[in-house]
């Protein structure tokens, strides 16, 4: 059987593709990086995108806000309508939601901080798995190690939209202790509300195998380096909701 087709878009700036396709290789997944001058319309071809992290075009203006202007993002927009898969990770969060595919939410500089922060976070699902197609295949309540590493991820909106988000079961993950960027309902990731568009700010893929986390989470030692980590769960439930 074939595999998936999945496409990671890449832009000048983009400094997280090559973890990106590793990852959704690893996972069982036909992945492979688009360079922004490539044929928008090969795209279509594909059945989901990821959008990685990194500073797309400098992060000018504010952080995903030109390459949520380009012609393949407009592409992946389409193709998000017709129930395809999209997966925004950190500056990939940033151009999901510049683009409208959350609705009205905004993604703000962090706060109380005001500037770049990277550390190891814990985020915990906080919807019900089948709320989303990237999280369909775990457990409830799953909690994942990723790497926080961005100067503007609040998830912000105005009170009443987060409290619909709340009822709707559309805030997928949650940081488990206090959002250290100020994220309202310390929201980390977001789904859309078909759940086939998740925006989520943390990185899995910086974390994505063991050896990566070796200085967070000491039991990780005694296992293979090579092996995926438990935060490669994302691109896990992504293969088997493509299957």
């Amino acid at each position: 059987m074939s595999q998936p087709r999945v496409a990671v878009l890449v832009f000048p700036g983009t400094n997280s593709e090559e973890e990106t396709v590793d990852a959704c290789r690893d996972a069982g997944m036909d992945a492979r990086p688009i360079l922004w001058s490539e044929p928008p319309a090969d795209l279509r071809s594909y059945q989901a995108y990821v959008i990685p992290g990194g500073f797309a075009y400098e992060d000018r203006v504010r952080a995903g806000a030109i390459a949520a202007k380009s012609k393949s993002v407009d592409v992946v927009r389409e193709e998000a309508a017709r129930g395809k898969f999209v997966l925004g990770l950190c500056n990939g969060a940033q151009v999901v939601a510049e683009v409208g595919l959350l609705g009205d939410i905004a993604i703000a500089r962090n706060l109380p901080s005001g500037h770049f922060q990277c550390r190891i976070v814990d985020i915990q699902l906080s919807s019900p798995p089948k709320c989303c197609v990237f999280t369909a295949a775990m457990a409830p309540g799953t909690v994942l190690k990723m790497a926080m590493a961005h100067g503007e991820g609040r998830f912000t909106g105005t009170p009443a939209l987060f409290d619909r988000l709340e009822r709707e079961g559309r805030i997928a993950f949650r940081f488990k202790d206090r959002a250290p960027n100020g994220a309202m309902h310390d929201a980390a990731g977001i789904t859309n509300d078909r759940g086939n568009v998740l925006a989520l700010m943390p990185h899995p893929e910086r974390v994505a195998w063991n050896f990566n986390l070796t200085f967070a989470r000491p039991p990780s030692r005694r296992e293979d380096p090579r092996s995926p980590s438990h935060s490669h769960e994302i691109f896990r439930s992504m293969a088997a909701s493509l299957a």
